[in-house]
């Protein structure tokens, strides 16, 4: 197992978990479907964050989620996301 794709896999889990719950919170307070959007796009990078963990230890997982085109896709939809609560009126 490599280290530095355990650090970063699980720094990248521990980060996007801490925005996750911030942003959510501060959706929770405020309403506002801009912070929806951020608080989804933070939601998938802790769920793209926890398969690139978990595929590090499951060799099922790791040979499923480390295919190009799933990661791509994956990061399509947060920049999506991203994109559409800043555009958002």
């Amino acid at each position: 197992m490599d280290n530095l794709k355990l650090f970063f896999g699980v720094a990248l889990l521990g980060f996007s978990l801490i925005l996750f719950v911030i942003s959510a919170i501060t959706y929770h307070r405020i309403g506002s479907r801009r912070l929806l959007l951020v608080s989804a796009a933070f939601g998938m990078f802790l769920v793209k964050g926890l398969l690139l963990t978990l595929g590090l230890f499951i060799a099922g997982i790791g040979d499923i989620f480390s295919t190009s085109v799933l990661v791509t896709i994956v990061d399509f939809a947060i920049m999506a996301f991203l994109y559409l609560s800043v555009v958002k009126k």
